[in-house]
C-alpha cells in the first residue's frame, strides 16, 4: 500500500501508473449490447462516464479471476442493470436521512469543491467490488479503510461519530444494498426470484464485512488460498458472524427497521439534498437525471421520506417512480448492459475460469 498520505475523502486516488484499461473497455462498450442503438449508446455513455467517472478496474489484470462473487451471481446481475444508476442515487438518499453519517460527510468530504467526486468514488468502489477482480476488490477496500479512522468528530446535535463505527458502517453498507435491491425490484425487466434476493444481500454484506477493521485484508491480498476461501465464504468475517450485517432480504428489512429512531435531517443533510437536486452535470443529462432522482425519492419508504422531510402524496410518489421507470426503459433499449460487466466477463473467459460460487 503506499505510504503516502490520504485525505478523507479521497480513497481513489493513486500514485502508480494507470494500467492501460483501453483495448479491453472499449470493446466491451461497442460491444455491450445488441439491444443498444450506436450512435445514442456511445452520446450516453459519454455523458455517464463524466458524472460516475472512468472504468475503476483493470480487465487486463488477473485473468480468470472471477471477482468476489463471480459471473452469473446475483450481484452481477442487480449491479449491472441500468436499473442500478438509479438504485445508486438512492443509497445516497437514504445515507443522508441519518445525522452521524451526514456529519461524517459534512466535515471530511471534498464535496463542496468536488461535487461529483464523492458520486464518482462511490461508483468505483461499488463496480471495482462487484466486477473487479479479487485482488483490485481487497485493495479498494484497504483504501476506503485507511480513510475511516480519520473521519471522526461531533455532530451537530453533540453525538460524537467516527466512520469505522460498526453501527455507521452497517447504515452505508445496508443503505447500498437495500437501494439496489428495491431499484431493481421496481425498474429491473425482471425481478429476482426470493433466494437470489437472498443471495444479493449476502453478497453486498460479505462486501461491507471487509470494510471492519478486524479484517486483515493486507494477508488476504498476499494470499491466493485465502482469497479462493473467501469467494467460498469460509473466511471468517466479524461483522456476519455476529448478525451485524442481514444475510437476508428479510434480514436486511429488520436491520433497516432498527435504524428508524436515528433518522432525520439537519442543516448538513440539507446541504447535501440541496446538492443531489442540482448537481454540475452536463446539460443534456439534466431531464434524465432528474427523472431518476425523482423516482429515487418516490421510492423511499415513508420513515425514510419523513426523515428528509418529504411530504409526497401517493399520487406523487406513484408518478415519480412511473416516470424514472420510462427514463430507464429508455436507457436500457439505447444503451444496452453494463460494459464493465463485459469487460468482467472478458477477464474470466479469458483465463479459462469458471464463475464464482453465487
Amino acid at each position: 500500500m503506499s505510504s503516502d498520505p490520504l485525505v478523507p475523502d479521497d480513497v481513489w486516488r493513486t500514485h502508480e501508473a494507470a494500467p492501460d484499461r483501453g483495448a479491453v473497455l472499449r470493446a466491451a462498450h461497442d460491444g455491450a449490447s445488441a439491444a443498444g442503438v450506436p450512435g445514442a449508446r456511445a452520446a450516453i455513455r459519454s455523458v455517464l462516464t463524466r458524472m460516475f467517472g472512468g472504468p475503476p478496474f483493470d480487465p487486463d489484470a488477473d485473468p480468470g479471476d472471477p471477482g468476489l462473487t463471480g459471473p452469473g451471481s446475483a450481484s452481477w446481475i442487480v449491479i449491472g442493470e441500468p436499473a442500478a444508476i438509479a438504485g445508486g442515487l438512492r443509497g445516497l438518499l437514504v445515507q443522508v436521512a441519518h445525522p452521524l453519517a451526514m456529519a461524517g460527510v459534512h466535515d471530511h468530504s471534498a464535496f463542496r469543491e468536488d461535487p461529483l467526486g464523492r458520486l464518482q468514488r462511490t461508483s468505483a468502489y461499488v463496480t471495482t467490488t462487484t466486477f473487479g477482480s479479487t485482488r483490485e476488490a481487497l485493495q479498494v477496500s484497504r483504501r476506503v479503510r485507511a480513510v475511516h479512522p480519520r473521519v471522526r468528530g461531533t455532530a451537530p446535535d453533540g453525538r460524537s461519530y467516527r466512520a469505522d463505527d460498526p453501527r455507521l458502517l452497517t447504515w452505508v453498507s445496508i443503505a447500498l444494498t437495500s437501494s439496489f435491491l428495491t431499484a431493481h425490484r421496481l425498474w429491473a425487466p425482471t425481478r429476482l426470484p426470493p433466494e437470489e434476493e437472498d443471495a444479493f444481500v449476502a453478497q453486498q454484506s460479505r462486501i461491507g464485512a471487509l470494510l471492519d477493521p478486524r479484517v486483515d485484508l493486507t494477508a488476504l491480498l498476499h494470499d491466493e488460498a485465502g482469497q479462493a476461501e473467501l469467494r467460498a465464504d469460509r473466511i471468517h468475517l466479524p461483522m456476519i458472524a455476529d448478525g451485524t450485517l442481514p444475510m437476508t432480504a428479510a434480514g436486511l428489512d429488520e436491520v433497516l427497521a432498527s435504524y428508524h429512531h436515528e433518522l432525520g435531517i439537519n442543516h448538513q443533510g440539507r446541504e447535501a439534498l440541496a446538492f443531489l437536486r442540482r448537481p454540475p452535470i452536463p446539460l443534456a443529462a439534466r431531464g434524465g437525471y432528474r427523472s431518476l432522482l425523482t423516482g429515487a425519492l418516490g421510492s423511499l419508504d415513508p420513515v425514510q421520506q419523513g426523515a428528509l422531510e418529504l411530504r409526497w402524496p401517493p399520487v406523487a410518489t406513484r408518478a415519480a417512480v412511473a416516470q424514472a421507470g420510462a427514463a430507464l426503459a429508455s436507457m436500457r433499449t439505447l444503451v444496452g448492459t453494463s460494459p464493465s460487466k463485459r469487460a468482467a466477463e472478458h477477464r474470466v473467459v479469458t483465463g479459462g475460469s469458471a464463475a464464482a460460487p453465487g
